[in-house]
């Protein structure tokens, strides 16, 4: 079957995004019902009758919000008065937002030597008298000093200036900060917040006449966001990707900064020439000259978009990958002085304005790079640039005995990566400013909750974190960042300095929250949770295809439909996927994940169940029991949708018992039924759940989950009946399985000597032949060109296997696609070079190959129907269709370019 439609009906068909009056509503909003006066313990102070007696310094007003709040909290809790009085001084401190609090009999005195450090220690002491439930304060002195200087988040629901949408932030009249938001950012010690937008967008050029129309509005808006911000002690920062490849017409009016072609027919540009230089340089500089109170530039210097001349290169030996940067200029120099140029002339413009302002390069893209070319980036930098990692990019961790690789972002993996280490202590060795990229409240493993409570996972990062000098953080992408208890942790671990201690550290967080006689107990569920959470399959295509985000909406299928999984990081995509093997590919069997989320329910379910009781008797809102059951209800989800799909492959397969299989395949149905009343009810009371921040909409809601409960229901009354009564008949129970459903092209195979079998003509100048026997499958490809072939393979049905890229002179290369998105690395990539046998037979012209395959080794054990995707380096293929489906990870598994192979 093909898939028509490809637009999620319920894109265009989103509810009211209700969140956003909680995020206005203020922070305090009643006296918390444990919260009240007690007999004081010894070393305490009874603070009753609170109030600012001395102000710090301020001229600019800018304590002005923390003062309303402190004052509104002792006012709701009964705190406020005349007898007791809190002075805020200005003194000596070790570094910028550094605080001392004195507690006396008399007095409670607060020391800062700037406004952002007394800002902190009014928060610590509403903190402070939540945890004793109380007035009470401890006698002595508390002193705190950031660790991580710069702590930088985003707007949770701002436009994404992205696909599909394309919304700016920065060109609408929408407040996208308000008071009360701010004011939670600053509770959770957040003090900085980044904005996505380009040079072109913001500046005019000199060079360029395109650039900078319209930027005046812009500009004006984003110095309205910078005043607002700081009044919260936070700062704004540009994100952008510069500088970018030009377009072909801008490189054309620029042809010295042409550093060769970059993706989409893009010239990268080059900074290491006079022009290029001073374009960058002037961007900078007329950027901040508008702006002055802008906090810093960060700039993905490597990767995620071209950039320059650096962009064009890639090296990952394990796979023998090798792309040379192609700039007459910059081929002699190393690709580390490349990027590191490009960041120091991003530098050089800014701080020629704004010395202090912090340029961040953010090399996102270091994965496709050897660890040697790594350091070399990080000794030949600037001191005046902030180094940037992804904290757990190309991380490696063992699940069920094997070792498993994590691209990209992990919240569930502590790390920090190989790369990441290298990185970091490289930039020890040589005195550079270390930053970490990492997820916060959640990241691509289920961003469909505002948070995800796993505080000791975030504990562990923040640990290694320290012992690598890491002196600041970007605590998201465009998820992963609502204001919460899992943000509020990683402000709190930002002063962390000692690391000794992670369980004194979480009873501290949830005191903050539910009072000290909770917190013992609300940190065993964080603990539960924790060790629920390391269990989720480390493997990058489960992450962005998995059904952990949004199970509850995922229409099943018991008669295969062959439909490709969604995008978990998008709302554009149907629901109705069913080749469950995208979503692992190779990093991962079906069992394995099974295992995996099994455990990861189990332990979320016990998590689930001493929160409950442990704020059984709090009154009020419980919005972090609602986040614990809403994930209780999506991993029991998912790991019931693998469990389906592993029954209908036993099923498709005719291994054992059918009737009994389809029994509890119907059981699944059931309670997956039940879940979706569960969750329609969390929906209904909380407007958090099923939003994505990236996808810029709810992946699931009531109106939706209702909807797949009425697909379920006629799965129920069609297809398990047509099934139940194949099985009746003493046919196959799934006719797909067995090739009597045939949706694209088929090629009947020979047994026995390929000699025997039929070219099968491929366009104008290729073809190829396939045969099999006991042993081994073997397929032969010729072409009237010297040119190789991509074939890629499916000896499961609807399950890829790592594409093979095999060369005229019979060598088969592993392409980074398999290494990253089919984790083809280690013991996986000696398998895949143990299973490609081929050879290069003799041709009078052209090419002409042969790949004899293992059946045991490639798991195609019997003799049922197989696919296989054809295409010649010509880009000649067997089979194609007219909207194919490539998206990240899945370049070469649109189900309709895959024809069969019928044995």
């Amino acid at each position: 079957m093909k898939r028509t439609v490809k637009l999620d009906p319920f894109f265009s068909d989103q509810p009211e995004i209700t969140f956003l009056s909680d995020l206005k509503s203020p922070v305090h909003k009643a006296k918390p019902s444990f919260f009240g006066p007690r007999a004081k313990d010894a070393d305490e102070v009874c603070v009753e009758g609170l109030y600012i007696a001395e102000q710090f310094p301020d001229n600019e007003g800018l304590l002005e919000t923390i003062y309303a709040d402190f004052t509104r909290f002792l006012t709701l809790c009964k705190v406020a008065g005349d007898s007791f009085p809190l002075r805020i001084v200005k003194g000596e401190t070790p570094v910028f937002e550094a605080y001392s609090i004195e507690v006396t009999e008399t007095e409670v005195v607060v020391t800062s030597a700037d406004t952002e450090g007394a800002r902190r220690a009014l928060v610590f002491l509403e903190d402070e008298m939540m945890r004793r439930e109380g007035p009470y304060l401890p006698l002595g002195k508390i002193e705190r000093t950031p660790r991580l200087k710069s702590r930088i988040t985003r707007c949770f629901f701002s436009p994404i200036n992205r696909p599909p949408k394309y919304g700016d932030e920065l060109s609408d009249d929408i407040d996208y900060y308000p008071e009360e938001y701010l004011n939670r950012l600053m509770h959770d010690g957040a003090n900085g917040v980044w904005i996505y937008t380009r040079f072109s967008d913001l500046v005019k050029s000199s060079y360029l006449p395109d650039y900078g129309k319209g930027c005046e509005s812009r500009i004006e808006k984003l110095n309205r966001v910078i005043r607002k911000c700081a009044r919260y002690g936070v700062k704004a920062y540009v994100f952008a990707i510069e500088p970018v490849a030009l377009t072909p017409e801008q490189s054309a009016l620029l042809p010295e900064v042409d550093g060769g072609s970059a993706y989409n027919g893009n010239r990268l540009f080059c900074v290491n020439n006079p022009t290029g230089k001073a374009f960058v340089e002037e961007a900078g500089r007329r950027l901040f000259e508008s702006c002055p109170g802008l906090g810093g530039f960060i700039s993905i210097t490597f990767g995620e978009r071209p950039t320059s001349c650096s962009s064009a290169y890639a090296s990952i030996p394990a796979i023998g990958l090798k792309h040379n940067m192609t700039c007459p200029r910059c081929k002699d120099i190393t690709p580390g002085q490349a990027v590191a140029n490009a960041a120091a002339t991003l530098a050089s413009g800014i701080h020629k304005v704004n010395p202090n302002a912090e340029v961040i390069s953010w090399t996102y893209g270091h994965r496709f790079w050897a660890h040697d070319d790594v350091r070399d980036y990080v000794r030949r930098g600037t001191d005046d640039v902030v180094i940037m990692q992804n904290f757990e990019e190309m991380g490696y961790a063992e699940q069920l005995g094997k070792m498993r690789q994590g691209v990209d972002y992990w919240q569930s993996y502590a790390g920090p990566s190989p790369l990441f280490r290298n990185t970091a202590e490289e930039a020890m060795n040589y005195g550079k400013t270390m930053y970490m990229k990492t997820q916060v409240c959640c990241s691509h493993e289920v961003a469909t909750v505002p948070y995800v409570p796993v505080p000791g996972i975030l504990y562990d990062k923040y640990q290694a974190g320290r012992k690598l000098n890491v002196t600041g953080v970007m605590q998201c992408w465009y998820f992963g960042n609502y204001p919460s208890m899992m943000s509020k942790a990683a402000g709190e671990l930002a002063f962390e300095h000692d690391f000794t201690d992670k369980r004194a550290f979480l009873v501290n967080l949830a005191g903050a929250y539910f009072g000290r006689s909770r917190a013992e107990a609300v940190a065993d569920a964080w603990n539960a949770f924790d060790e629920g959470y390391v269990q989720y399959p480390l493997n990058i295509m489960f992450s962005y295809y998995g059904p952990m985000h949004d199970g509850p909406v995922w229409d099943l299928a018991l008669k295969p439909r062959n439909f490709s999984l969604s995008r978990t990081w998008q709302t554009l995509d149907p629901t109705d996927g069913d080749r469950i093997g995208e979503s692992l590919m190779c990093g991962h069997t079906l069992d394995e994940a099974r295992i995996l989320t099994g455990r990861m329910t189990e332990s979320w379910k016990k998590g689930a169940k001493l929160l409950r009781e442990a704020l059984a008797d709090v009154e009020g809102e419980q919005e972090q029991l609602s986040v614990a059951e809403a994930l209780n209800i999506l991993f029991a989800s998912g790991d019931d949708i693998l469990s389906f799909y592993h029954l209908r492959r036993q099923l498709g397969k005719m291994k054992g018992n059918a009737s009994e299989i389809l029994a509890e395949m119907r059981e699944i149905v059931l309670r997956e039924l039940q879940r979706d009343e569960e969750l329609i009810a969390l929906c209904e009371a909380d407007g958090r759940l099923g939003y994505h921040s990236e996808g810029e909409g709810y992946k699931y809601f009531p109106k939706k989950i209702r909807w797949r409960m009425d697909c379920l229901k006629r799965l129920l009354e069609t297809e398990f009946p047509e099934v139940e009564a194949r099985i009746a008949a003493g046919k196959a129970p799934l006719a797909y399985y067995v090739g009597e459903e045939i949706d694209t092209d088929a090629y009947q195979m020979t047994k026995g000597c390929i000699c025997n079998s039929e070219w099968k003509q491929i366009g104008e100048h290729s073809a190829f032949r396939a045969a099999y026997d006991a042993d081994n499958l073997t397929i032969e490809f010729r072409s009237d060109n010297i040119e190789g072939v991509q074939l890629d393979m499916e000896f499961d049905l609807m399950w890829p296997a790592a594409p093979a890229e095999l060369k005229p002179d019979g060598s088969v290369v592993v392409n980074s696609d398999a290494h990253l998105y089919y984790e083809v690395f280690g013991q996986n990539l000696e398998a895949f070079r143990k299973l490609w046998q081929v050879e290069a037979l003799p041709a009078e012209t052209g090419t002409h190959l042969r790949a004899t395959l293992s059946r045991k080794d490639s798991g195609w054990t019997d003799d049922m129907p197989l696919k296989m995707r054809v295409k010649s380096d010509s880009g000649e293929m067997w089979c194609s269709e007219d909207n194919p489906v490539y998206t990240l990870g899945k370049s070469s598994v649109s189900p309709g370019d895959f024809g069969w192979l019928l044995p």
